[in-house]
């Protein structure tokens, strides 16, 4: 094992202050210099590629006025007497606060007028938050200032979600009371650890702890036992599985993972530059991946030595056409084609443009966006002059949809209201047809109106799904096993059942028809005993690689690139009927499709997706790449709202069209569609798992409607039979993906399982565990108006003004042992957990500093994907704060915390927003040195 040696070298003036920082690495020149005045107030900060930041008129507190970034952008800021921020303009646009007499923050009114107010009771703790619509949050506190419980009330006042919490004496969480009296429940070790969760349906999780408190053993419900190992740094070595399988990990001296060996993935290996970026990988077919960065330590390339044609580039600081590009990700060159992107003063991404080359041409493609004074979304200009635009309440809620192809506009939805600080309750489409929903106290679906079709939904004490009931197809009961896994669900005339090994792999399916005589089904499944390859089923063999991506399916045999995707599919074995291409981001690009037999071009499919990756669009091209229609997809948030079906004319211009509306179930997928005349065409009453097809001519006209959404994050692929799943293709039929999860245990034990047996609850893999960290404000700076870190599986992400600096999460607790903190468990779908992890790692890569004193998630860092959405620019305590980064990433799957510029603001909207699922404190454990700002409260 060979260790690559890093040095850090720092200068300072003779005041002691930090001059330069020469970063580990040796081929570039990756200094950062700092220029102070001679008050001591630092004025510029030059990063190793020369672009600076400049502070400015300082207060009599050392507050810059001024701060101008490398684009040219000033954020101008005031400040009160006492030396509070006042406000801040950023391209004339201003956000005002206020505060008590004693500093605490009392109101935050954006450039829009949107404001919230916050209430305090006399020992200064937040007990109350009040939005501009009169919806409020009251929080009841016990003496040590834990809430005891949060109550959320509409604007009459009446209560409409309630959470309660008790604590023992030592302020240890203890249990969660819901609004129904369900109770979750914890126990700890005598060092605190937390040793034990009890469903409230009574299943409990246990865990054992070594001398170090670290986990050594899980014991799940149903006796499962999962086993740990570690290393002297406190790194992972070992994974035992409850099926034995096991899970190996190697470490250099730094602490950077050098080897997976993965019974589901293979082994892989890796290596480092002196800055412990991942520089190559070797996967467990063989196939080599090299990395390469900027001086800002930045992804520039991925390369591809047996396959040159995969390479990727990574484009930034673009600033041609007025792009104010610097501190972005503004380009991306791959096999599927040129993508740029373009931003505006407020950092707001305005145009992506890309080319995508189809048969022998390309094809250019662009996307607009607008927004108000509030970088609120308020337009989205498609291709083909389809444009979309968004009206907001006084809230910044959109409470509009509308459409508008050329000159032609139609309404999508109107008249959207929410629950307080909650999800949506009712619209009206563009049809006229009326969503109106019902929810408990804990915020749960229970009823759903689509016109005159209604869905009930019914749970158990831990929330999972126990019947729905529509109006279309009936009653469905389900059952669940200690461990939440679906194990059977019953209609009137149809009961299947599942089951399911030590490690969630489903090791049968059982169809009975209660209304014949007919012989029950059975659908029998063979898993290796070393690992979780499906290796047949009824007894048919399914083929599997060295990297564990399944080969053959239903007949279909599939191959795959140097990245690991799926990139052909043949029939019969012999005949290619598709072929695909992906992006820099990860996402499928391109399709082919090609006669069987003749192997002539079939036709051409490309797709379009939104930033945070949503899929908004499919153009399909004839075997001469004329461009003939498309479908674009117009979206609430991750409500599909309606379908548009576009024909072309030779000049590429639409030339006719069909507006179809959608309607989703509580996971938001398409189960019904209808017309402008509110007429139903389709139709999908899939099972729990999607296996079904749907009615697409329920008219009975003769004529079918093609919508190709599946569950969330899911569109079904013809060639392959299999719902392409993003980074994988999911496979209804065995309610598992075919392909080994890229980002290994940190997806769940079983790489391959989808949701954990619970396709009712979620959307995608087993999620990680997401935790935002509020820290008290101390000192001066930054500082002094709090902090905020997100730790992800055991590592903690930090945005400040170096970058991102990443450290195990029990190194970093003790770092900031002399300030209190809260952490907030951020209750994702698992698919949004995966991409939080990417995105933060993404911030590791633009940080501005070489401060090396980190540690990477490589296995992650391996498979990460850089995409615009993860991409947050340049620190600015105004502007780009600590908070930033994960409030931009969960924004991008759909919890938006509306950009809160203060940490205990962003945890406040955390808590208010019912998607907290834990809370733990972290008192602290040393005093704090040196002296606070007046403000730092």
């Amino acid at each position: 094992m060979t260790t690559t040696a890093s040095t850090i070298s720092r200068t300072y003036t003779a005041l002691g202050q930090v001059a330069s920082i020469d970063g580990a690495r040796t081929d570039v020149n990756d200094v950062t210099q700092y220029a102070y005045d001679a008050q001591g107030n630092l004025t510029t900060v030059t990063n190793a590629l020369g672009q600076v930041y400049a502070l400015a008129s300082f207060d009599s507190y050392g507050n810059p006025q001024s701060i101008t970034d490398p684009n040219g952008v000033v954020t101008t800021l005031s400040y009160t007497p006492q030396g509070w921020l006042a406000s801040l303009t950023i391209d004339s646009s201003t956000t005002h606060y206020a505060y008590n007499e004693v500093g605490d923050l009392l109101q935050v009114t954006t450039a829009d007028g949107n404001w919230v107010k916050y209430s305090y009771d006399d020992a200064r703790r937040l007990i109350g938050v009040r939005n501009r619509l009169g919806e409020s949050i009251n929080y009841t506190l016990d003496p040590m200032g834990n809430r005891t419980a949060e109550r959320t009330k509409d604007a009459d006042g009446t209560v409409v979600r309630l959470q309660r919490r008790v604590f023992d004496e030592l302020g240890r969480l203890i249990r969660v009371v819901g609004a129904g009296d369900q109770t979750q429940r914890y126990g700890y070790d005598l060092n605190d650890n937390q040793s034990s969760d009890t469903t409230p349906r009574n299943h409990k999780t246990q865990q054992a702890f070594d001398a170090l408190n670290r986990v050594s053993k899980i014991v799940d419900p149903l006796q499962g036992v999962t086993a740990l190992g570690y290393n002297s740094d406190d790194k992972v070595t070992k994974v035992v599985d409850p099926r034995g399988v096991t899970t190996l990990y190697t470490y250099d001296s730094l602490g950077n993972r050098i080897s997976s060996k993965s019974p589901d993935g293979g082994t892989s290996t890796y290596a480092y530059d002196e800055a412990n970026n991942l520089i190559r990988s070797t996967d467990a077919r063989g196939v080599v991946t090299e990395y390469a960065y900027d001086a800002l330590n930045r992804l520039t390339s991925k390369s591809y030595p047996a396959t040159p044609a995969l390479n990727i580039k990574f484009l930034y600081d673009q600033t041609a056409d007025g792009n104010l590009g610097i501190g972005h990700l503004t380009g991306l060159q791959d096999s599927a084609g040129v993508l740029t992107y373009t931003y505006d003063a407020k950092g707001n991404l305005v145009r992506q443009h890309r080319s995508v080359g189809v048969n022998s041409g390309d094809y250019y493609e662009t996307l607009n966006y607008g927004y108000d004074a509030a970088r609120n979304l308020v337009q989205i200009g498609y291709p083909s002059n389809i444009n979309l635009t968004f009206t907001r309440n006084s809230a910044a809620q959109v409470t509009g949809v509308k459409l508008a192809i050329g000159n032609k506009t139609a309404t999508l939805a109107s008249n959207i209201s929410y629950q307080p600080f909650g999800p949506v309750n009712s619209l009206t489409l563009g049809n006229g047809i009326l969503l109106s929903r019902t929810y408990d106290q804990d915020y749960q679906l229970t009823q759903q109106q689509v016109g005159n079709w209604q869905t009930t939904y019914r749970y158990d004490a831990d929330s999972n799904i126990s019947e729905t009931a529509t109006s279309l197809w009936g009653a469905v009961q389900y059952e669940y096993d200690a461990l939440g896994r679906l194990t059977q669900e019953q209609t009137n005339s149809v009961k299947k059942a599942y089951s399911f090994d030590a490690t969630g792999n489903r090791t049968q399916r059982t169809t009975t028809n209660l209304t014949t005589s007919d012989a029950t089904e059975t659908q029998s499944l063979t898993y290796a005993s070393d690992s979780n390859w499906l290796t047949s089923i009824n007894g048919s063999t399914l083929p599997v690689d060295a990297a564990g991506n399944h080969t053959q399916i239903n007949g279909r045999r599939f191959t795959y690139d140097s990245q690991g995707r799926l990139s052909e599919v043949y029939q019969a074995n012999i005949y290619k009927i598709a072929d695909y291409k992906y992006n820099a981001l990860g996402q499928r690009i391109i399709k082919r499709a090609y006669v069987m037999g003749s192997q002539a071009l079939a036709g051409t499919t490309t797709y379009l997706y939104d930033p945070s990756g949503k899929l908004i669009g499919q153009t399909f091209y004839d075997g001469n790449g004329q461009k003939t229609s498309g479908q674009y997809w117009f979206w609430l948030d991750n409500m599909p709202l309606a379908q548009l079906t576009a024909n072309f004319s030779t000049l590429g211009e639409v030339s006719s069209s069909k507006l179809i509306y959608l309607h989703v179930d509580h996971l938001n997928t398409p189960r019904l569609a209808t017309d402008s005349t509110q007429a139903l065409l389709w139709r999908w009453n899939s099972d729990a798992y999607g296996v079904g097809s749907p009615e697409e001519d329920v008219d009975g006209d003769g004529k079918a409607t093609s919508i190709a959404l599946r569950f969330p994050g899911q569109i079904y692929d013809a060639q392959t039979q299999l719902s392409y799943n993003y980074y994988r293709d999911y496979n209804p039929d065995t309610g598992r993906y075919a392909q080994s999860d890229p980002i290994g245990l940190n997806g769940g034990l079983n790489t391959y399982g989808y949701v954990k047996g619970n396709p009712l609850s979620f959307v995608d893999p087993l999620g990680l565990e997401t935790m935002v960290t509020v820290w008290q404000p101390v000192g001066f700076g930054s500082s002094s108006f709090g902090h905020v870190s997100t730790s992800i599986n055991g590592t903690t992400y930090s945005w400040g003004p170096g970058g991102m600096t990443t450290l195990p999460t029990s190194e970093y607790l003790e770092k900031n042992g002399f300030r209190d903190g809260m952490a907030v468990g951020i209750d994702l779908t698992p698919q949004q957990e995966q991409e939080q992890e990417q995105e933060q790692e993404q911030e590791q890569e633009q940080e501005q500093e070489q401060e090396q004193e980190q540690e990477q998630e490589q296995e992650q860092e391996q498979d990460v994907k850089v995409c615009l959405s993860s991409d947050q620019g340049s620190y600015n305590f105004t502007q780009n704060n600590c908070g930033s980064p994960i409030q931009n990433c969960l924004q991008k799957v759909g919890v938006d915390t509306k950009n809160q510029l203060l940490p205990v603001s962003l945890g406040n909207r955390l808590l208010d927003m019912g998607v907290v699922k834990g809370i733990k404190e972290y008192p602290a454990s040393r005093p704090a040195t040196g002296r606070s700002a007046p403000w730092a409260k």
